[in-house]
């Protein structure tokens, strides 16, 4: 299974800060983590969709590099989201 890293304010949703989550693609990780978690769901999705100014990368790559959340993901694929971060 793929494995999740929340940053910042997402790890105040989730017990441990590396999940195992099931799934073949970054939108099929994205469901499986909202399906047993509606408050990180919350704060990941708006109107269906991941909120704008979230990074998410596999492997240390921005997945819009890639293919978005249509992204294929393997066993042992590294996922981290950031939420977006201000200041200055």
């Amino acid at each position: 299974m793929p494995t999740v890293k929340l940053f910042g304010n997402l790890r105040q949703y989730v017990d441990t800060t590396l999940l195992q989550v099931p799934g073949g693609s970054i939108q099929a990780v994205v469901e499986a983590l909202c399906e047993g978690n509606p408050p990180l769901c919350e704060a990941l999705l708006e109107y269906g969709h991941i909120r704008p100014h979230f990074i998410i990368t596999l492997n240390g790559r921005h997945i819009q590099l890639a293919e978005g959340l249509d992204t294929p993901v393997i066993e042992n694929d590294q996922i981290a989201i950031f939420p977006p971060i201000a200041g200055g």
